[in-house]
């Protein structure tokens, strides 16, 4: 609903208007110029940031199915905000105590940061433990157990990082240290542009934050890679062998198990039991009846057994059909 002027602000505008004030006031608008902080230029494209944003969407997903089955509760996880901002105002956004994670990811040309909040840390902790309810977070540090359990639980959600990163690229990422303070986790130049990426993660009725810092330094030598284009685009390099006489070549230089089957012979254990080296075991089989070829367990031919060159040998009969041969 749009502001009420009061009659003073009428009387205003109504001499503004008789003596051309308004127009000096609107060229004084349009004259003053915005500085420009070339520290601070934006390196990040809004394409990039999009693909970012896709990335990260994917790793909420992966990293809600993940504490489910975890933790035993429902978890959920969105994408807050993906902006950029310099590495200082990350640092000083960082609250005390905190989880703080340094990530080495290759192919990344240096580390990137992972903060959670003491809301969602203490959640994780208290389920991991088996309780149900957030633990009282005032006025207190974690313990080394508690870090310890935080570092578990890191460990196995950077296997769903470098997931939500394999549509653009593959990574490996790997956990430097856990600490509870930014004064230790300086990664890069305090104006270095960063990409800050803010996720809500919700444990059952409680929830917090996690955020991902991402150096422009680190990604830069990707960056053309960041597109979401290439993300849906798939592996359009990738060179597809359909020449039908390579297939039939592979397909002919493939092993497989051959064997000629007898018909099955019944016995008892006490006979089995009592076999001795030299006892003769007589087979339910006649001389000339024929034995069943299998080709990998599947009947295929039956043939006569017989001998060549002093090796014993199989002639083929007849072929075995089946119903499908039959339709």
């Amino acid at each position: 609903m749009l502001d009420v002027l009061s009659q003073a602000e009428i009387d205003k505008l109504l001499k503004d208007l008789a003596t051309g004030g308004a127009e000096e006031n609107e060229a004084e608008a349009k004259s003053v110029a915005k500085p420009y902080d070339f520290k601070t230029a934006n390196r990040f494209t809004k394409e990039q940031i999009r693909a970012i944003n896709v990335v990260f969407k994917n790793f909420g997903h992966l990293l809600s199915n993940y504490l489910m089955g975890t933790l035993r509760a429902t978890c959920d996880s969105e994408v807050l905000s993906v902006e950029e901002i310099s590495f200082n105002e990350f640092n000083n956004s960082v609250p005390s105590p905190v989880i703080i994670a340094v990530i080495d990811t290759e192919p990344f040309t240096g580390s990137i940061i992972l903060e959670m909040t003491k809301e969602i840390s203490y959640s994780i902790i208290s389920r991991v433990l088996g309780g149900t309810k957030e633990i009282s977070a005032e006025g207190r540090q974690f313990t080394e157990i508690e870090l310890a359990i935080m570092e578990r639980v890191l460990w196995q959600s950077l296997k769903n990082f470098d997931e939500a990163w394999s549509k653009i690229m593959e990574t490996s990422s790997t956990l430097e240290k856990i600490d509870t303070s930014m004064q230790f986790a300086q990664i890069v130049d305090m104006n270095e542009p960063v990409l800050m990426v803010t996720l809500n993660v919700t444990i059952g009725n409680e929830s917090g934050l996690i955020g991902f810092c991402l150096p422009h330094q680190a990604l830069e030598p990707f960056t053309k890679k960041l597109n979401t284009r290439h993300m849906y685009s798939g592996n359009v390099n990738k060179k597809i062998d359909a020449d039908p006489t390579n297939i039939i070549n592979s397909i002919r230089r493939t092993d497989i198990l051959v064997s000629a089957i007898f018909n099955p012979t019944e016995a008892t254990v006490r006979d089995i039991t009592s076999l001795d080296v030299g006892d003769v075991i007589q087979l339910q089989h006649k001389v000339d009846e024929p034995l069943i070829v299998k080709y990998q367990q599947l009947p295929k031919y039956r043939a006569s057994m017989g001998k060549f060159r002093n090796s014993l040998a199989l002639k083929i009969l007849e072929e075995i059909k089946g119903e499908d041969d039959n339709e």
